[in-house]
Parts: structure tokens; sequence; C-alpha cells
């Protein structure tokens, strides 16, 4: 297959030459014919390239040059028209303050100069692909293709796929073959305290399911059920002592907003010992996953006490030495390769569909093929399952045998030798990427600038794909956003295993995805290939290419990360991540790459501080960050930024603001005004903005979160039509709220979540979200109204709601909520109910999977009925200070996997508890509490 990445560069560079045309019309009316010249001709590159990709089993070197070139020739076009826009955009930003006729002329005189210049680089281009055109008929391949030469839409690249859905065959690993034996020896081994070993690993080769099979035994009934905690924590190679025992910390603790800023200022020292005593008075298990090197173990091991005898640490790796080195005499588990007959099993679990809309003489085909082409995955999980992600996208016989024949015809070019088996794997993996449509493989290229075992946040990922122009308004179906195009690309990639599900929100979107490493291998080498992009760290420090998106992965030295910051010059960057420790810059250091990126599209800095301190006037982003006019991501969540520069507001394709927990004291409500593009604004709070915040022109705006009431409601929320996310906090009049419910995007088809706060009595009737049919999460700070009903309060498809502080006293809330169809998570906080009694009757809450009481001062007696919350998964009660017990009817919620009691009198503690105590000698004495039987179902119990 010919360099399928150009055909997506190209395709891209199409997609982007031509929104310019559009949305950039005013710095390109000087060379508005010379860009659509060079349009022309990367069409007919474009149509090349579908000859050159048809041609490639030929094995006509001459193709891969020419389509190197190609390469050259797209990012120096990209390159060319993007430096002229940022140089004609700088000069017009500056115009305003320019004093005097001379320096308004000087200005006149560049903007010609730069017109111009980028008129001879087009030109030259335009040449470049000429002579390679005017070359190809002497080496006997014509110029007339076929084909109209447009570029690939997103919609036709979709064309094969079913409507946008929001669950995955995959996310929670249910189509697992071979296993059972292997789960129960190592369940076995945790829960026998009598074992001469606290370590059980787990070891083998990539992709050979080993985390797989770490999972089904860490969420184990019999496992959860043993242990007081449990906490898995993902090691990799690029690892952090500091955030390793902050998730530990997060997984055993229900920890408050304070406890966790706390922990974020603790010494390393501070929280070794936070951890040790945590741990030291539990039976505990911690699951160590994919641990790579001697100096992770023995750096993380004093943390770790003994606990109560029983404690275990379970670990996985692919390097048996490590395992041996954490304890010589650890129990240890290698899981075997599937047989013939379980691999087919496997694939055939991914393929089901295909083969069950077949014949039964298509179906024959379909097996013999299929078994056929599964032998090649050497019995490796990871290695079926993308093959069966490749086969379920193809619903014919030929495309089965086309595919089987490709996989034989790699395999052989891969060749004999002592990585045979790797590179047998690596091969079905390389087919699953070159399957790819164009618009996915960068994509999916892009997600290689994530750390390994990185758990990506979907709807940050989706931004900077947008952002990046691999999603482009001028590609898609007019009913569609760009962020359901993007959607469509993460479920797609998910589809084909690719990417696995991390974690999914109440309405089953994907919230987190992840790669499997072996996947993120083969992204990186064909990024590498590609000068896509490029991973630096202390070790490749002085590796430096032509990459054009950059990410910074320096565990825990900073210093070498400050350093390339401000000493490195690139006009090629596009994207620039930050992945490390705190980090300090002097303004002038951030200046200096304001100055030396100048077309960068995607720049995210996390947690960067200034060494003057906090809550300086100095501290604050420098001007020239408002020079960066192609910026259309800016992430600094975490950084001590103090003040937003005025010039911030020149950046008018800015698209996400993200400046959660960045403790910034003064903002102008103008500089947000100004960016009219602005899709995504990402705060904690905007109570420090000044009174004159307006976004009455951000008509594009789709999510406006944690903001103060102000005279922006009435003047603006009437312009925001496009909202999805809408948070208001601490509404003080009755004509704000008003204002509020009676906005049109209270009632539009876009919002779908909603947050409000007030400080009056009461909240007026919410009858007005009765009839929001698409608002489906709800958060309600303050107290309700009763007297109008529940029911007629709240939006009819709900799926999320949290009620605080809501003061209902007449009625049981339960006896309504219980009756909306769609309600997976509910949270009844801090005085929501004033009632002393509640009950959950039979067939109530159909679909609820998360609840959680907390302080619910007066409630005394809660009973479920047998038949209620049929789903539920997750029940969380704290700080009700009066509930004498359990339900007796939770017994019969038998799908529940956790409970946790927290900040609960000890009498309701004991009622519940088995508690194993050993003394020296190890026998085992068990006290069950009178309601134990209540609970006894139940695998997971935490009490803190």
């Amino acid at each position: 297959m010919a360099d399928t990445v150009v055909q997506s560069v190209v395709s891209n560079v199409l997609g982007r030459i031509s929104d310019q045309l559009i949305n950039e019309v005013k710095f390109l009316q000087g060379v508005a014919d010379q860009v659509r010249s060079l349009e022309d001709e990367l069409k007919w590159v474009q149509s090349f390239l579908r000859y050159a990709d048809a041609s490639y089993d030929r094995g006509d070197e001459r193709l891969h040059t020419w389509v190197a070139d190609f390469r050259e020739i797209a990012y120096d076009a990209e390159d060319a028209i993007d430096t002229y826009i940022f140089r004609v955009a700088f000069i017009n930003n500056r115009r305003g303050s320019f004093r005097g006729f001379l320096k308004r002329l000087t200005g006149i005189f560049k903007e010609i100069k730069y017109t111009y210049q980028v008129g001879l680089q087009i030109k030259s281009i335009n040449g470049r692909i000429a002579d390679i055109r005017n070359r190809l008929p002497t080496y006997g391949i014509t110029t007339s293709m076929g084909g109209n030469g447009q570029p690939c839409s997103l919609a036709d690249g979709r064309k094969h796929r079913p409507g946008r859905r929001h669950s995955y065959a995959n996310e929670e690993e249910e189509d697992v073959v071979g296993l059972d034996e292997d789960i129960n020896k190592l369940v076995q081994e945790l829960t026998n305290i009598q074992s001469h070993s606290r370590i059980v690993s787990i070891v083998g080769i990539g992709g050979s399911g080993k985390t797989t099979l770490a999972r089904k035994v860490y969420n184990h009934s019999h496992v959860k059920r043993h242990f007081d905690c449990s906490a898995w924590i993902s090691i990799s190679q690029e690892w952090r002592a500091r955030d390793i025992f902050t998730n530990i910390l997060t997984q055993i603790s229900s920890l408050s907003k304070e406890e966790r800023e706390l922990i974020e200022k603790m010494t390393h020292d501070e929280l070794v010992l936070k951890v040790q005593n945590r741990l030291k008075e539990k039976l505990y298990l911690l699951v160590l996953d994919d641990i790579w090197k001697n100096e992770a173990w023995d750096e993380l091991k004093p943390s770790f006490p003994s606990g109560i005898l029983g404690s275990k640490h379970l670990l996985t790796t692919r390097i048996k030495d490590v395992a041996l080195h954490a304890d010589p005499n650890c129990f240890l588990h290698m899981p075997r390769s599937l047989k013939n007959i379980e691999a087919w099993e496997l694939l055939s679990k991914k393929v089901k569909r295909v083969i069950g809309e077949g014949t039964s003489q298509q179906v024959t085909v379909f097996c013999k093929l299929g078994k056929e082409m599964v032998k090649k995955c050497g019995g490796l999980p990871l290695a079926i399952v993308v093959l069966g992600g490749l086969l379920a996208t193809r619903t014919t016989i030929q495309e089965w045998e086309k595919l089987s024949q490709n996989i034989s015809s790699q395999l052989r070019k891969a060749g004999k030798g002592s990585h045979q088996h790797h590179g047998e794997v690596l091969t079905v993996l390389a087919l699953s990427y070159n399957d790819l449509p164009y618009h996915l493989k960068s994509c999916f290229l892009y997600l290689g600038l994530f750390p390994e075992d990185f758990e990506i946040r979907a709807r940050r990922l989706i931004r900077m794909w947008i952002a990046e122009g691999f999603i482009l308004s001028s590609q898609i179906d007019r009913e569609e956003t760009l962020e359901d195009a993007g959607e469509d690309c993460l479920h797609e990639l998910i589809q084909r295993s690719m990417i696995q599900v991390g974690t999914t929100d109440a309405s089953g979107r994907v919230k987190t995805c992840r790669m499997h490493d072996l996947m993120r291998d083969l992204c990186l080498e064909k990024a590498r290939d590609e000068n896509f992009l490029q991973i630096l760290s202390p070790s490749s420090f002085n590796d430096i290419s032509n990459a054009r998106r950059i990410a910074l992965h320096f565990g825990s030295n900073a210093d070498a990360a400050r350093c390339f910051l401000f000493e490195r010059k690139d006009f090629h960057l596009r994207s620039l991540l930050y992945f490390g420790p705190c980090l300090e810059l002097s303004k002038s250091q951030l200046k200096y790459v304001c100055t030396n990126f100048p077309l960068i599209r995607v720049f995210e800095l996390y947690r960067v501080g200034f060494p003057d301190g906090w809550f300086l006037p100095d501290a604050k982003l420098p001007k020239q960050i408002g020079h960066l006019v192609h910026l259309k991501y800016l992430g600094f969540r975490g950084c001590s930024i103090g003040e937003l520069p005025k010039s911030l507001g020149a950046l008018q394709s800015l698209q996400t603001l993200d400046i959660r927990e960045s403790n910034f004291l003064t903002s102008g409500g103008s500089i947000v005004q100004k960016m009219e593009q602005l899709r995504y604004l990402h705060v904690d709070d905007l109570k420090n903005y000044s009174r004159d915040f307006r976004v009455n022109s951000l008509t594009n705006l789709r999510c406006l979160a944690r903001v103060e009431e102000g005279d922006w409601i009435a003047k603006d929320l009437p312009h925001l039509t496009d909202l999805q996310k809408l948070g208001i906090s601490a509404i003080k009049t009755e004509d704000q709220m008003k204002a509020v419910l009676e906005s049109p995007c209270i009632t539009s088809d876009h919002l779908h979540s909603l947050s409000l706060s007030h400080r009056l009595d009461a909240y007026p009737s919410l009858e007005v979200l009765s009839h929001c049919q698409k608002l489906s999460k709800l958060y309600l700070w303050g107290k309700i109204a009763e007297k109008t009903p529940l029911q007629q309060q709240l939006p009819p498809n709900i799926t999320k709601l949290t009620l605080y502080g809501s003061e209902l006293k007449v009625h049981d809330p339960m006896a309504t909520l219980e009756m909306f169809p769609f309600l997976k998570f509910l949270k009844l906080s801090t005085a929501s109910y004033m009632g002393t009694q509640m009950a959950c009757s039979e067939n109530g809450f159909p679909r609820l999977e998360h609840l959680q009481l907390i302080y619910l001062p007066a409630l005394q007696e809660w009973k479920i009925e047998k038949g209620a919350m049929p789903r539920l998964n997750h029940l969380t009660i704290r700080y009700c200070q009066w509930l004498k017990m359990i339900p007796e009817g939770l017994s019969f919620v038998t799908t529940i996997q956790e409970l946790r009691i927290l900040d609960m009198p000890r009498e309701f503690k004991d009622r519940l508890q088995n508690i194993e105590s050993c003394g020296d000698e190890p026998t085992t004495a068990q006290l069950k509490g009178v309601d134990f039987y209540k609970i006894k179902h139940i695998p997971s119990v935490k009490f803190e």
C-alpha cells in the first residue's frame, strides 16, 4: 500500500485551504488566485496518490520517491499559507496602535512584501508538482488517472458505518477466551492468607493478555469481597512516584476537595507516609500494571507497609527479572498463547455480526478464511482482537479473501528471524492501520503524543483534532457538528480495536480512552517515519527532527523541559503538549515560546508556575501570546497565570480556552468577547472577571460553565443558542433566575447539561425544565420550592441528577425520581432531603446504576422493595447520622458491585462488618454483624 499518511496530509491541506479561502479571506485576499491554483494542483496530487496506492504491489521504488516528495510539497504549501496569514494578521493587529503616517505606511509595505513572497513560494510549489507530472509519461505512467480529485469527506469515509452509538463491545472486555483456569489460579493465590509470598506476578510478552487477565482477577467477586481496599496503578515506562502515590490515595480513600489540595502540596516523604498510614491497618491489594524497571519497584516499595497479614501486590510485566527483583519467591504466572480453536473462538466473537448475516454457504467460507487468518496471529489475543476489528468492517467473501492474501504477503516481506513472532503481530497491527480511511490516519497518529498508559479524555482529544484541522467544516454533512464528526472518528477507532475505552459517563458516552502499548509502538513508528510527531524526553532530548507536533515527556526532569521550551525555534510546529512535573517558567521564557512557535495551533502546558510566586501582579502571560493567530486550542490548566493579557483577545481563531485551576486574579470581560470562534471556555469560577464580562458575540460557544451571575445573563445569554453545557452560580435575584429559565438556550435542542445555584429563598418553579427533551444532566444547588410537584420540574429524559441543599420535606423524592425511565446517576447531597423516611418501590429506578446519599440529616429509615433498582452497580452512603441500618431489600439487588460506607456511626458499621482477625498463628476468626447477610453478595464493601 502507498504511503497513505501522505494522502491524509494532502487531503487535510486541501480541506484547510478550502476553509481558509472561506473563513480567512481577509488575510488571503491578496493571494486568493494563487491559493486557488495551488488547490487545483493538490487535487491532481491526490489523484496520483490514489493511483500509487492501487499500484503499490508492483514494487516500483520510483512511486515511493514521488510519494515522499509530495509529502514535503504538501507540508511546504501548508507552511507557506500559514506563515503568510500569521504575518498579515500580525500587521493588522498592530496597525491600530501605530502612531503616525510613517509607521502605517511601513505596515502596508510589509504586507505587499509578504504577498509577493508567498506568491513566489506558491509558484515554486506548483512548479515542483508540474515537474513530477511532466516526468511521469517517461516512465509509462499516464496523468489521466480517473476520479474527480476531490478531497475525501468525512461523510464519505463513514458511509459504511451505522448511526452514532454510545456503547462498545470491548468496553468491559467481555470477549475473553481461555482464561478461566488462569483466573481461578490467581484468585486462589491472592486470597490465600497463608501463602508465603506477598507478590503475585503475571509475566508475558506484549499483547499476551496480561492486563486483561489482571483486570478480570482484580474485579473478581471473591477478590473484591476478600480485601478491605484495592487500587489499580498503571506504571509503564514513563512514571512518576508522586502521581502513583496520589492515585493510590484517591482509590483507597474518599478524598474531599480540601484533602486533594493538601496532597498536591505534600513533599515526596509526606506522601509516602500518608500512603503507609492509610494501608498499614488494612487488608489491601495493589495492582502495579505494566512495570518495566527495577528502579520503579525500589522507589515505590518503601510506601507499601506490611498491612494486615494477607495483603498482596499483583504485578504485570514483560520482563521476568523485574518480577524476581521485587520478590525472588513471588508467585509467577505466565499466560499461555491461545490454541487455534480458542483463537478462532475469540475471533468469531468479534465478527459474529458479519458471519450471522451470511447464508449457510457463505458462513462455511467465512469460517474457513477466518481460521486460516487467525493462525497468523500466533495465539496472541491483541493481534486476534485487532484482526477482528479489520474483518468486522468487511461483509463480503471477496473482501475477506483479499485481506487474507494481504496478510500472507506482508508476513513474507517481514521475513524470518529472532523477532519473527513480534514481527508477525506488528504486521497484523499495521494492516489495521493501513485499512483506516484517510481522515482517520491523522486522528490515530495524534494519539501518539500522549504518554504510555495515559487515560486520554475523549472531549479533549476531539477538540485537539478539530484545532489541528483533521476535522473540517467543509468535509462534514450540514446536519452534524464538528464534535459529532469527531465522536464518530473516536467511535470508529474503538470499533476497530485500535484504541480502548477507559471510562464512560452516565449516558454511555466515552469519557476516556487509552492505547495498548503495542498499538502505541506502531503509532509512534508510523508517525516518526512521516515527521508527523516526536516525543522528547531526557533520553531523546538531542534527537531533534522536523516533526510538526511535539510532546514533552520529562517525568521528574523539569529542567530539561524548560531547556527545550526556551531554546528551540520551530516554524513547522503545530502542536506542543507538556506532560511532566510542575514546571516553573519566567515570563521572559514563556515570551520566548510564544515568539518561536508562530504557527502553533494546539498549545497545552499543565501545572506551570512562576518563580516569582503565586498571585503576584507580574505572574501573568506575556502579551506576545496574542501573536499566535493560528492558535485554536490553548490549555493552561493548573497554571498560576495571575492575569490574562489584553492581547489574548487577538486570538480570533481560538476555539478552546482551558484555564481551570489557574488561580488567576483579574481578566477583563472584553478579552473573551473578542474571541468570536470560541467554542469551549473552561474555568473554575469567573467571579474574578470584571463586571464588563460580555459574551453576546460568542455565537459559536458550546460550553460556558462555573460563571457567576451578572448583567450578562439578561444581555448576552439569549444570544448563546448553541450552548451544550451551561453552569451559572450564585444567582441573587428572581429577575436573574427568570432570565436564565426563559432564555432560548434552555429549551434548545443543543443543551444537554445544566448547573444552577442561587442565593434566593428558593428556586421559583422549574417547570420549564420539564419541556427540555434533550437535557440529560442536571445539577441544582439550593432550596427547591415544593408548590409544584418535583416530577413537573425535571427533564423527562434525564440520565444524571445531583440535588444539593434542596431541603425537600413534604414528599419523599424517591417516589418521584424512581419513575424517570432513563435516570442512571442520582446524588442526593447536603440536606437535599429533610424527611425521616424514604422508600424505593418495586420496578422503580429501572436503569439506575449509581446512587449516592450524602448528609441527609434527618433520614432514619430507608426501605427497598424487591425488584427495585435492578441495575444498581455502585451505592455510597455518607454521613447520614440517624440512619439506623441498611435496608433489608438491598439483599435483593444482586447487580451491585460496590458499597461505600463513609463517615457513618460505629453502630451502623458494626452491624455490617465481616471482620477477619488473625493472630500470630494462621488461624482465622470471623465476626459477622447482624446485617451482614444483607450485603454478603456485594463483591466490594468499603468502610472509611
